[in-house]
């Protein structure tokens, strides 16, 4: 195996840079959110999901059971935490429940 010499980088490193110079970041950690939301919610209350999506650091549920609306109101700040943690950054600001 050859010895990388002084001009060459990790593909990882130059995938990052690339991300960070195109303004992709933000897109890429609010993919991640809502992939990370699913996990946690799982398959039988994703299906109470209408629509899901991140805008302006906050994450938007549109949702078809009242009880379920109810539960996530009482569970906002542990909900935010864990997907926050899950980026290991503070993005997500708010929840809001359409």
């Amino acid at each position: 195996m050859k010895k990388r010499t002084a001009n060459e980088e990790k593909l990882s490193n130059v995938v990052n840079n690339f991300i960070d110079q195109s303004g992709l970041r933000n897109k890429f950690q609010e993919q991640e959110i809502l992939h990370n939301f699913k996990k946690i919610m799982g398959p039988f209350l994703m299906k109470k999901v209408k629509k899901s999506y991140v805008k302006n650091q906050k994450l938007y549920l549109q949702l078809s059971s009242a009880a379920f609306k109810q539960e996530l109101v009482m569970q906002k700040t542990n909900l935010l935490e864990q997907l926050n943690s899950s980026l290991s950054k503070n993005y997500l600001k708010d929840l809001v429940l359409i």
